[in-house]
């Protein structure tokens, strides 16, 4: 895989919840990692998303997709993603946790035949939840405060953190604060918290204090919430975020 360039973004495929794709039709909240314009990585396949792909990526349906974790809004097209790309000659690469791959291998997966799930290349997180990306990037696990197994990331480039993302949590001192610490940080938030998910004023609160982070906030499906703290925002389906360079 080709060494990544110093243009390094983040795309927003989507912000929706639960059943938003279904009620709605618009795409579950994901997004891409690109690598000088073009997908390196897509976070998360819910429901919607390959739609979102189509408009947003030309079509492209990147060969690494990391799962954080195995419910609908996040795992829902993957069925039909790993039969596009082997369909392509490309054979999908799933990332994640050991223990969520498993889940989407058994419940997800359940439905393709053998000759596609054979296929399909497993790239599980070693024991202190480091994954290699290839080149110079590579990402670093932790687990998301959830119901459901769930497992979120900084992005890294050569060691360093350029991103970092919550996965599905509730407010969390130590999930967040460790993704507060990354120049960017994507987080999961709802206007009023619950044991799944940070409330607004959780992260305008933790905004605050971290202001050398941007903080962008998806799942939320709808919302015209205007932040006390500058350097938080609702992130829109199609905006991009350029990442600082890697040294």
């Amino acid at each position: 895989m080709a060494e990544p360039t110093q243009r390094l973004e983040l795309l927003c495929l989507g912000v929706g919840k639960g059943a938003t794709h279904v009620l709605r039709g618009e795409p579950s909240t994901a997004f891409a990692v690109l690598d000088g314009g073009r997908p390196r990585l897509l976070v998360d396949c819910g429901a919607g998303v390959l739609r979102s792909c189509r408009e947003l990526l030309d079509g492209a349906v990147p060969r690494d997709v990391y799962l954080t974790h195995n419910h609908m809004d996040h795992t829902g097209d993957l069925p039909v993603a790993v039969q596009v790309l082997s369909a392509l000659g490309l054979p999908p690469r799933l990332l994640g946790h050991a223990d969520v791959l498993d889940i989407v291998r058994r419940h997800r997966l359940h439905e393709l035949p053998p000759s596609r799930i054979d296929g399909v290349e497993w790239i599980e997180a070693d024991a202190d939840g480091a994954l290699h990306l290839g080149g110079r990037l590579g990402l670093r696990l932790h687990r998301s405060v959830h119901s459901y197994l769930c497992y979120g990331f900084e992005l890294l480039c050569d060691g360093g953190v350029l991103a970092a993302y919550s996965g599905d949590s509730a407010y969390d001192p130590g999930v967040h604060g460790r993704v507060a610490r990354a120049p960017v940080a994507v987080v999961d938030g709802r206007p009023a918290g619950n044991h799944d998910h940070a409330s607004f004023d959780e992260l305008d609160t933790l905004a605050a204090s971290h202001p050398d982070c941007t903080f962008l906030v998806v799942h939320y499906e709808h919302s015209d919430h205007v932040f006390a703290s500058a350097n938080i925002r609702l992130w829109r389906t199609g905006e991009r975020v350029l990442l600082p360079r890697a040294a």
